[in-house]
């Protein structure tokens, strides 16, 4: 499920993370998980707050979790930020 927002597009702000596709193809609906992921792997401040924003955060957990096709800091860094809350 989408944020309050009925944003269809990713912002520009954002963008630049995803050099190895073509950004008018993506969906945020559909490709949810790829997006969560690419921000989570190299995204900075304002990109991460836009995610949080767009994506409810138990799909965040899930993507993280999973752990498929996440960097391992990624990963350990996520799942140790969640245990301390």
């Amino acid at each position: 499920m989408i944020e309050k927002r009925s944003q269809k597009t990713i912002p520009e702000y954002v963008k630049h993370l995803f050099w190895d596709v073509k950004k008018e193809d993506i969906d945020i609906k559909k490709h949810s998980p790829f997006i969560i992921k690419r921000v989570l792997d190299y995204g900075n401040a304002a990109s991460l707050k836009w995610l949080f924003k767009t994506y409810p955060e138990d799909l965040i957990k899930e993507v993280i979790y999973n752990k498929r096709g996440l960097h391992p800091k990624t990963i350990n860094f996520w799942e140790k930020h969640y245990e301390n809350l």
